[in-house]
C-alpha cells in the first residue's frame, strides 16, 4: 500500500528530507516551543467507526532561512482491542546529521484524568535504512516508544518537534502536508510560519487558508473539521495521488531552483589523464558517435550503482575523480561523471533532475527542490536530444537503440534552463514494451499431447527487462519461471523444458527459444477434445482491476506493442474451430485484432495488441470493463480435433456425440 498507519504517515510527511551525514542520535524531553500555537478541544459530528478514532492531527512548521523546526501532535482513541494494537507503538524517524528530536508529550486521558506516560529512558534507538534494498544508504534513525497499559476508550496524545533541516538546501521554506488519509480525522490543523512569502496549492481540493503577519513572519493556517476518510485504492497511476495535500514553496519559478542546483554541480569535473586518453582513442578509432556509445556504456556497466547519501551528498554529487576511484556512485554521481566525459568529447550534456515516481504530476508543482528524487542526463548529438539514465544497466550498446524511461518532466541543470522540459523519446519505438512471439504447436489428438516451440523477440525496453532477468537468474530459475508461466495455460507441461536465448546488444534485441512437451493438452467435454490457443503474451499487460468501482483512475501499462502468432499443426482431423477471419476491438485504451486462418493441416491464429493510454478515468470504468471482457474472450481461441488412430467404432461414436452436442449447444 502507498500509505501506512496514519501516525507514521503524518510523522514522515512533515517535511521533505532525503539524506544525512553521520552523527550520534540524540533525544531530549522539553516543553512545547513558544512559537507553537496551542489548540483547544472541539466537538466533532463524526460517528466513531473502525478501530481508531483520530481526534486531532496538528502540524506546525517554522522556517527561518535554512533553519527549520517541525512540530507534530496527534490525538487518537482506540475503539477496540485491535485499535489498541495499532497505536501502542510510536515511531519517530529523524536524521541525526542535521536533526534533533525533542519530545514534548506522551500521555493518555482515562476517565477524565490525564496520565503522563513520557519517560526518556523508555525510548529505543535503532538505525533504519529503508532504502538499502535500493542501493541507497542515508543513515536514518528511528526512536521507538512502546506504550504500556493502553485500553479501548483511552485518548492518547503525543507531540514532538524535529529541529534542523538538510544544510544542502539554500532555504528550507518548501514542503507539503497531507490533509486527508484513508482514516477520517475530527480536526486537521496546519500552520506554516516563514520569514519569506510563500506560494501554495492543493492537489485535489482547495481549502480556505488564513494568511497573516506576525512580526516579520508570514503565517499560513488551515483548520479543517470532520475530514472524511479517503477510500484506500490501489492500481492507480503514479502521477495520481488520491489523498489531498497542500504544497508550499518560497521559490517563485524553476529558474531559481535551477540556480540552486547549478551551485551544487559547480565542482571539480577534471577527469584523470588515463580516462581522457581513452576517450580520445575511442573517438579517433571509431568516430564521435561510437565514442559516446562507449562512454555511456562505461558509466552504466563499469561504475556500479550505490549511494552513500550522507550530509551534503544527499543532493551534491561527488567529483568524477572520487566516483572513478570508488568505482560506484548514485544517480547524481554517475550523471556528473557521464556529463564530464561527454564534455571532453565535445558533446553537449547536462544532468537533469526528475521524479522517479511522480511523472507528469511534477508539472503541476510549485517550483521547489522537493519535486525531484533522481538525476538523469540530457545529451545532444547529431541534431537529436537523448535522455539517458546512467544508472540503467543492461541497455545495450547503441545510444539510438537504448530503451526510453518516460519521466515526463525534467529540470536540466544548465545555464539556459528557465522552466521544466518535457522528456520525450528521440525515436518513438524506444519507449515501447515491444514483443513478437511465434508459437508452433505439433498436436497429436490421439494421445492428447503436443510439442510446443516458442520463439520470442524482445526489443528496446522489454529486451532490457528480459536481459536483466537472464543475467540475474541461473538455469533452474529460468526453467522454473518459464514452465510455471506455460503451466498457467497448459497444466500438463513437462517441468524440464529447453530454454535458451541469444542477445543482440547492438540493436538492443533479445531472442528467447523455448521447447516444451505437453501431456493432457486438450480438455475433454462430452467426448470432445477441446484444444485452446491463447494470446498469453498479451495477458501479462492487462488484468481485471481489483476494484472496478473506483474513485481514482485505473493505471494501464503503456506503451505496449505485442504481436503473437500461434500455429497448430494437427496430426489428425480438425472437426470444428471458432470463426475464421478477423475479430477487432478498438477503443480509447487499446486496439486489438485476432486473425484466424485454416490451411491444409494447420490452423494459425495471430493476436495483435497495442495500448493507447496509460489510464482509464474512473467515470469510464463501466465501458472499459465491457471492452476488457471482449478482449479477455477474444484471447482464447478453441477448436476440436480427433486423432488418425481412432478406429471406425470410436469414429462413429465420436461423431454421434459431436452431433448431439451441437444440437444441444
Amino acid at each position: 500500500m502507498k500509505y501506512r498507519f496514519l501516525g507514521q504517515i503524518l510523522a514522515t510527511a512533515l517535511f521533505l528530507v532525503t539524506c544525512l551525514a553521520k552523527a550520534d542520535p540524540e533525544i531530549t524531553v522539553e516543553p512545547t516551543p513558544a512559537w507553537v500555537k496551542t489548540l483547544t478541544p472541539v466537538d466533532s459530528t463524526q460517528l466513531p467507526q473502525g478501530s481508531v478514532r483520530y481526534h486531532l492531527s496538528n502540524s506546525q512548521i517554522l522556517h527561518q532561512g535554512k533553519d527549520q523546526q517541525s512540530y507534530f501532535q496527534l490525538k487518537m482513541e482506540p475503539l477496540n482491542q485491535q485499535g489498541v494494537g495499532e497505536i501502542s507503538e510510536l515511531t519517530f524517524g529523524f536524521y541525526p546529521a542535521f536533526q534533533h528530536l525533542v519530545v514534548h508529550d506522551i500521555s493518555i486521558v482515562r476517565g477524565g484524568k490525564r496520565l503522563n506516560r513520557l519517560q526518556k529512558a523508555a525510548f529505543k534507538l535503532f538505525q533504519t535504512e529503508r532504502e538499502l534494498s535500493s542501493k541507497l544508504y542515508s543513515e536514518q534513525w528511528s526512536a521507538l516508544y512502546i506504550l504500556e497499559d493502553i485500553r479501548p476508550g483511552d485518548i492518547l496524545t503525543y507531540a514532538y518537534t524535529i529541529q534542523g533541516s538538510n544544510p544542502i538546501f539554500e532555504r528550507s521554506d518548501f514542503g507539503r502536508f497531507y490533509l486527508s488519509w484513508p482514516q477520517s480525522v475530527d480536526r486537521r490543523f496546519v500552520r506554516i510560519i516563514s520569514d519569506q512569502k510563500l506560494n501554495y496549492r492543493f492537489n485535489r481540493r482547495d481549502h480556505p487558508v488564513t494568511v497573516s503577519r506576525h512580526q516579520s513572519n508570514y503565517v499560513y493556517e488551515l483548520d479543517l473539521r470532520d475530514v472524511p476518510a479517503v477510500l484506500a485504492e490501489s492500481e492507480y497511476p503514479t502521477w495520481h495521488d488520491p489523498l489531498n495535500y497542500i504544497q508550499y514553496s518560497g521559490y517563485t519559478n524553476w529558474e531559481q531552483v535551477n540556480t540552486w542546483a547549478r551551485s551544487l554541480y559547480a565542482i571539480d569535473r577534471t577527469l584523470p589523464g588515463s580516462l581522457r586518453k581513452q576517450l580520445d582513442t575511442w573517438r579517433e578509432e571509431s568516430g564521435l558517435e561510437e565514442a559516446v556509445n562507449r562512454a555511456i556504456r562505461y558509466v552504466q556497466e563499469d561504475i556500479r550503482y550505490f549511494g552513500i547519501e550522507l550530509g551534503i551528498n544527499s543532493h551534491q554529487p561527488r567529483t568524477p575523480q572520487e566516483t572513478l576511484e570508488k568505482r560506484y556512485g548514485d544517480c547524481k554521481d554517475k550523471a556528473l561523471l557521464l556529463t564530464s566525459m561527454l564534455t571532453h568529447l565535445g558533446v553537449h550534456s547536462s544532468p537533469a533532475l526528475v521524479s522517479s515516481s511522480r511523472g507528469r504530476d511534477i508539472g503541476r508543482d510549485i517550483p521547489s527542490p522537493g519535486s525531484f528524487d533522481h538525476v538523469i542526463n540530457l545529451i545532444q548529438l547529431n541534431g537529436r536530444e537523448y535522455w539517458v539514465d546512467a544508472t540503467a544497466a543492461g541497455q545495450g550498446i547503441q545510444l539510438r537503440h537504448k530503451g526510453f524511461f518516460n519521466y515526463e518532466y525534467a529540470l536540466p541543470v544548465a545555464p539556459a534552463t528557465r522552466t521544466l522540459k518535457r522528456v520525450e523519446p528521440s525515436f518513438a519505438e524506444k519507449s515501447l514494451l515491444s514483443t513478437e512471439i511465434e508459437e508452433l504447436f505439433d498436436i497429436d489428438p490421439a494421445d492428447n499431447s503436443a510439442k510446443l516451440r516458442v520463439n520470442t523477440t524482445f526489443s528496446h525496453l522489454k529486451a532490457e527487462q528480459v536481459r536483466r532477468f537472464f543475467l540475474a537468474s541461473d538455469s533452474e530459475q529460468v526453467k522454473n519461471s518459464y514452465t510455471n508461466f506455460i503451466a498457467t495455460y497448459y497444466p500438463g507441461v513437462d517441468p524440464a523444458p529447453l530454454i535458451s536465448y541469444s542477445d543482440n546488444p547492438e540493436e538492443n534485441r533479445l531472442k528467447v527459444s523455448e521447447h516444451y512437451q505437453i501431456q493432457s493438452f486438450a480438455k475433454l467435454s462430452s467426448a470432445r477434445k477441446i484444444f485452446s490457443l491463447y494470446g498469453s503474451g498479451i495477458v501479462q499487460y492487462i488484468s481485471k482491476p481489483q476494484r472496478p468501482i473506483r474513485r481514482s483512475p485505473l493505471a494501464l501499462v503503456h506503451p505496449v506493442d505485442i504481436r503473437q502468432r500461434a500455429v497448430a499443426n494437427i496430426r489428425g482431423e480438425l472437426l470444428w474451430q471458432e470463426a475464421l477471419g478477423s475479430t477487432e476491438i478498438d477503443n480509447p485504451w487499446f486496439t486489438f485484432s485476432r486473425t484466424a486462418e485454416l490451411h491444409e493441416d494447420s490452423l494459425s491464429v495471430e493476436f495483435v495488441f497495442q495500448s493507447k493510454s496509460d489510464h482509464v478515468n474512473q467515470g469510464d470504468m463501466s465501458e472499459y470493463m465491457a471492452q476488457f471482457d471482449k478482449l479477455d474472450k477474444a484471447l482464447h481461441y478453441q477448436f476440436w480435433a480427433k486423432g488418425k488412430a481412432s478406429d471406425q467404432r470410436n469414429n462413429s461414436k465420436e461423431m454421434k456425440n459431436l452431433i448431439k452436442s451441437l444440437i444441444n449447444k
